[in-house]
């Protein structure tokens, strides 16, 4: 317990368009193995049907597609939602949550904590935060079901949705946010007239749709390719667009138009893949052919 200094890794990054400082601060070693474990024990606990990260088996597009249909969208961020899950919240959790002893709880609280707070990097930490705030998260989906709105969580990012979302739900929100020792922002209204971007996936009424970003590195990638001259260039081309293509089609969704679309272009691909492979086959197959005449040859022209 003395040492625990000693296997905190310490270091600052750049995350993000606008490359933000954050501080990590998290566990190696022993330590790490610590939370490793706590992590795996902890992903036994049920989690509610809104929660889509931290969660197994459920992914960003599951997450937009949670809201399909809907015609207004009110997304939020938790601020310093990790920097702010304090050692004493932590602590709470698991004497009233798990029932744990006073000094029991302490000493996980110690184990799974740095400077006051959850460890910024820990494996544990994304499960443990959510665990910690489902009195909060459960408050504002009990909140959303009595108006019939749609609700998920993503981390730290919370989105509702319905075909009518009041003002003053934002109001009621906030406030059970600010109850329970956090602050929101970057809230924002939308209307599914045009794509909503949850997660980075877009939603358009009932279909889902890739994000700009997207198109626009496929068409780069497909006029990098047409430029290639050389086998390995184009092979090299391919592979990638094959990967942003199946991410358009994961995305879309395989019986969306843009899905066919991809698919009939990787299909394409891998044609003119295996056709430049079979060439490069029959040229070294003709070019073996070749220099096993010419020994031939030349082993009956010799005098000996």
């Amino acid at each position: 317990m003395n040492y625990k200094e000693n296997f905190i890794v310490r270091r600052e990054v750049k995350t993000g368009k606008k490359g933000k400082i954050r501080q990590l601060a998290y566990p190696e070693s022993r330590l790490r193995g610590v939370h490793e474990r706590l992590k795996f024990h902890l992903n036994k606990i049920k989690q509610p049907s809104y929660l889509f990260s931290p969660r197994k088996n459920r992914s960003q597009r599951d997450n937009a597609a949670h809201h399909l249909g809907q015609r207004q969208f009110l997304t939020l961020d938790l601020k310093q939602f990790y920097p702010s899950t304090t050692d004493r919240m932590v602590k709470r959790w698991f004497v009233e949550e798990l029932n744990m002893y006073e000094d029991v709880a302490g000493l996980l609280t110690h184990l799974v904590t740095v400077d006051g707070k959850v460890s910024f990097g820990s494996p544990l930490t994304p499960v443990l935060c959510s665990l910690v705030h489902r009195g909060m998260f459960d408050e504002i989906a009990s909140l959303c079901d009595t108006q019939g709105l749609m609700y998920s969580v993503w981390v730290d990012d919370l989105t509702i949705s319905g075909q009518f979302v009041p003002g003053s739900l934002l109001t009621s929100v906030r406030e059970i946010v600010r109850r329970h020792g956090l602050k929101s922002h970057d809230v924002k209204y939308r209307l599914g007239n045009r794509p909503v971007f949850i997660t980075g996936v877009g939603v358009v009424g009932s279909n889902l749709v890739a994000p700009n970003s997207l198109h626009l590195r496929i068409r780069e990638h497909w006029e990098q390719y047409h430029r290639a001259v050389s086998r390995d260039e184009k092979d090299a081309m391919s592979l990638r667009l094959l990967s942003l293509l199946g991410t358009l089609r994961y995305v879309a969704g395989p019986s969306s138009t843009s899905g066919k679309k991809a698919a009939d272009q990787m299909n394409s691909l891998r044609q003119e893949r295996n056709l430049r492979q079979r060439a490069a086959e029959i040229r070294y197959f003709e070019l073996t052919l070749k220099r096993s005449l010419r020994s031939e040859t030349e082993n009956v022209d010799a005098p000996f």
